[in-house]
């Protein structure tokens, strides 16, 4: 092997050695290092002796830092006076039941000085403490009596036969089950809320001295999803996309075990949509699939005509009558995972990857800016101050992407950018557009976190259940309900109506309705509206 090849298979090796490096360094910040992608400002680095050690780059590049910073104006704020807000401690207390002690002195006692009689003149609440009492099961027996027609069928009636006439009783929950809306309520609200899986609730339910094994559990959940909650939530579904002009969608991957055709180790996903902050009606939907292909996302969002928000997934760009938008976290982290650690183990600010960083940063710091303006004022700042910064980020993104780039990540960054150029700058024709897609991120956390427990879904009617009944949950976080008296007021109502698959009656069971109990919405008073002891 000649000296030239020998050197150029050298050069290789040490080219690869740099990217696992890289590679390794990123496990070691997911594993280790804080979750939140956090960049060092610079005056902060200059005033840190650790990171003073750093050579700093003073610009982002020569010839396009003045069309970055001295075409951007300051943007002027107008803060909101601070007010204080409602004691936690006390507001969640509103709809506790008060129980006061009083400790009075016996009424033949005396002063201990002279002997004479004492008289009572003020009295104060000296401490207060919560006291839990454990809930307890009952069994409820559901007696119905038969009543017998005195005349019917007597010698003098025109009736022949006896007439029997039964009490009307409420219909159950589920028919041959001792399940009732309270104990399912218990069931769901464990697992879809708190993430604690059935096998836990097993030994929990046994705990209390009630039998309930985790099969029967799944089975509840599965019967009650198909026969109250999910025709809920295609009415749900349906009304979002009617109404919604801009809403969130994302996915994640779920494992089900039995599906037809399919190994039990495939990936199945789970689809979310989620309304936009500003929309009238807000909802979260949760949707099993088994497949994350572009035809499984048209029938997702098939009604759907507004502006959709989402990650880099292409099958989103060939969804016809919507405005494609794209989030700018996404591709500022293919650029955070691009910078390489320097000899101390902190962010080596002298990297290309930490460039483009602070392009994305100074993006999202005029939208911190302008996060309290109207829907006009923000589209007229962003074409005078977010624009010019966006124009000269790109125009770096083709310099850049012309250049030999060893670094992977990096150039797996530059790449993403150049590909969705079209959608991260939809941002700019309306002020409506997010900068990012957190809102569907943070309706599909809770869903990727109890995974994590309860690790799969044995069928694909215990998938298509975990959606349903996260589609209640998360729609009831987003307009403000108290979780568990919402779940307990559907299991009361639903199975008492005649038909469950009438729009007009469901639409008053929606997370938004107006004709919902006052008791399940969450309190929002002050702390002075609540006098606990009275």
């Amino acid at each position: 092997m000649s000296y030239d090849e020998l050197l150029k298979k050298y050069q290789e090796s040490q080219i690869e050695i740099e990217n696992l490096k890289l590679q390794v360094n990123n496990f070691k910040r997911i594993i280790y290092g804080v979750k939140r992608e956090h960049t060092p400002k610079k005056e902060q680095l200059e005033n840190c002796t650790q990171c003073s050690l750093f050579e700093l780059q003073e610009k982002i590049d020569e010839d396009l830092q003045p069309q970055v910073l001295e075409n951007v104006e300051e943007v002027t704020v107008y803060k909101k006076k601070k007010t204080k807000k409602a004691g936690i401690k006390k507001s969640h207390l509103k709809d506790v039941e008060i129980e006061v002690k009083e400790y009075k002195i016996n009424e033949d006692e005396k002063c201990p000085e002279c002997g004479s009689e004492l008289k009572e003149i003020a009295k104060e609440v000296v401490r207060q403490e919560i006291t839990y009492i454990p809930a307890k099961i009952i069994l409820t027996n559901y007696v119905q009596y038969t009543y017998k027609c005195t005349e019917c069928g007597g010698k003098n009636s025109d009736i022949a036969n006896i007439t029997f006439v039964k009490t009307k009783l409420p219909n159950p929950l589920l028919t041959h089950s001792f399940c009732s809306p309270s104990l399912a309520t218990e069931v769901i609200y464990q697992k879809y809320y708190l993430g604690v899986p059935l096998y836990r609730q097993e030994k929990m339910w046994d705990d209390k001295g009630l039998v309930l094994p985790r099969g029967m559990m799944a089975n509840w959940n599965i019967k009650i999803s198909e026969y109250y909650l999910e025709p809920l939530c295609k009415i749900l579904f349906k009304k979002l996309k009617e109404q919604n002009e801009l809403s969130h969608v994302d996915e994640t991957t779920i494992q089900c075990n039995k599906e037809e055709g399919r190994n039990a180790s495939s990936k199945s996903y789970m689809w979310v949509y989620s309304s936009g902050k500003q929309e009238k009606i807000r909802g979260t939907v949760f949707c099993y699939a088994p497949s994350r292909s572009e035809k499984t996302a048209k029938e997702f969002l098939n009604g759907f005509k507004g502006i959709l928000v989402t990650d880099g997934y292409a099958s989103y760009n060939n969804i016809e009558e919507i405005t494609h938008a794209e989030c700018w976290a996404h591709a500022r982290r293919y650029f955070y995972e691009s910078i390489p650690l320097n000899e101390h183990k902190q962010m080596d600010t002298t990297s290309d990857g930490y460039k483009g960083i602070e392009y994305c940063d100074e993006l999202f710091k005029i939208e911190r800016k302008i996060a309290e303006f109207s829907v006009e004022e923000k589209l007229k700042w962003r074409q005078e101050k977010s624009k010019p910064i966006l124009e000269a980020f790109f125009e770096w993104v083709k310099i850049m992407n012309e250049k030999i780039i060893l670094n992977k990540k990096l150039k797996q960054a530059i790449t993403y950018a150049i590909n969705q150029e079209k959608e991260l700058s939809q941002f700019l024709n309306d002020g409506r557009i997010p900068l990012t897609n957190s809102l569907a991120e943070r309706a599909i956390r809770p869903f990727a976190v109890h995974r994590k427990n309860w690790l799969f879904a044995d069928s694909v009617a215990g998938a298509k259940a975990n959606a349903t009944m996260y589609t209640i949950i998360e729609s009831a976080k987003l307009n403000n309900l108290n979780i568990e008296k919402y779940i307990k007021y559907l299991l009361d109502e639903l199975p008492q109506l005649e038909s469950i698959y009438d729009e007009n009656v469901l639409e008053k069971y929606l997370p938004w309705s107006k004709e919902l109990p006052a008791e399940i919405l969450n309190f929002q008073g002050t702390y002075d509206e609540l006098k606990l002891f009275e």
